[in-house]
């Protein structure tokens, strides 16, 4: 091979390893490659994942592990129409502890509040308890399997039934409450 292809090639190679790294961390590839480098996916063993609750809006803030979460009443929604904006709608179904049980438990304040939902990659959502409604922790797809048995992304996933896609958090690992101006 000539070194001109050998370098298109090279160059090719790294631009796709650009994208897929960027499609699993939600950064976008102009400022991965601005900063030189894409920095991969946390690695989280099972044993280890929990979801912490924190902010001065509740009144006990908690930690759940994943054993706590499977030993919760799960909720099951079928037929979730994940709307996505820049990829065709997808049909899915999950089952999980409804997120309002983790927030009773954390003794959520009366109030306006404001929810940082931040996953282990860095993404972070900004949301209101109202956008929350229906929403559960999903530990199982449909079927029933456990998504950490799967070994995919999302293991600990916050599933928004009443909104688009990029309100669902995978790898969700903090939610913070906040009280709100209530505008």
């Amino acid at each position: 091979m000539s070194t001109r292809l050998q370098t298109i090639y090279g160059i090719a190679s790294a631009c796709f390893l650009i994208l897929c790294a960027c499609a699993q961390t939600g950064k976008d590839p102009q400022s991965a490659s601005r900063e030189g480098k894409v920095d991969p996916p946390p690695t989280v063993r099972p044993e280890e994942l929990k979801i912490e609750l924190t902010g001065s809006g509740l009144g006990r803030p908690t930690v759940f592990t994943l054993e706590q979460l499977r030993g919760m009443p799960f909720t099951r929604l079928d037929s979730v129409v994940m709307r996505r904006r820049t990829a065709a709608d997808q049909v899915t179904s999950w089952r999980g502890p409804a997120l309002e049980g983790l927030l009773a438990e954390a003794r959520i304040k009366p109030g306006p509040m404001t929810f940082k939902l931040e996953a282990t990659d860095g993404y972070q959502m900004t949301c209101t308890l109202q956008e929350l409604e229906s929403a559960i922790v999903a530990l199982q797809d449909g079927e029933g399997r456990w998504l950490t048995d799967l070994n995919a992304a999302g293991a600990l996933r916050l599933v928004l039934p009443n909104l688009t896609a990029n309100y669902w958090v995978r790898d969700l690992c903090r939610i913070t409450v906040e009280p709100s101006d209530g505008s």
